[in-house]
């Protein structure tokens, strides 16, 4: 195989999609998440960093539901470390398959370290309560 013909069967692989192709894709992803059952969590809901480059960007903030003036601080793009590996013969599916892995396992990392902040919060600021629970998507 020359580097031509490799071009031309990653382009074929790449094709867009018809407009019929991705209205079914959009149908199907519906169907999922409408069957999806929600999750209970005791992460409050964040505070949305504001855009690069003003101060405090990149940092997404949990504040206590108490409002005690407390909250969890997650730098978004420090603890990113990890590097992204995908063979030069992927096609859309498995670069979509190694990038959505590594997301889920950085978002799991992300909730761990957000749950046992605000468990800690709770244990040393409010001992007579437990975290609330919410349903989350």
């Amino acid at each position: 195989m020359s580097a031509n013909t490799d071009l031309d069967d990653l382009l074929d692989r790449l094709r867009p999609q018809s407009a019929g192709e991705a209205l079914v894709e959009i149908a199907a992803a519906r169907r999922a998440a409408e069957s999806r059952e929600p999750q209970r969590t005791i992460i409050p809901d964040p505070e949305l960093p504001p855009l690069w480059p003003r101060s405090g960007s990149g940092i997404v903030r949990f504040p206590c539901v108490i409002a005690c003036g407390w909250a969890h601080e997650e730098g978004v793009y420090e603890s990113d470390a990890e590097p992204i590996s995908v063979p030069l013969s992927a096609g859309a599916e498995e670069l979509n398959r190694v990038l959505t892995e590594r997301a889920e396992r950085r978002s799991a990392k992300v909730r761990a370290r957000a749950e046992a902040a605000v468990r800690e919060h709770f244990a040393q600021a409010h001992p007579e309560q437990e975290p609330p629970e919410r349903e989350v998507w």
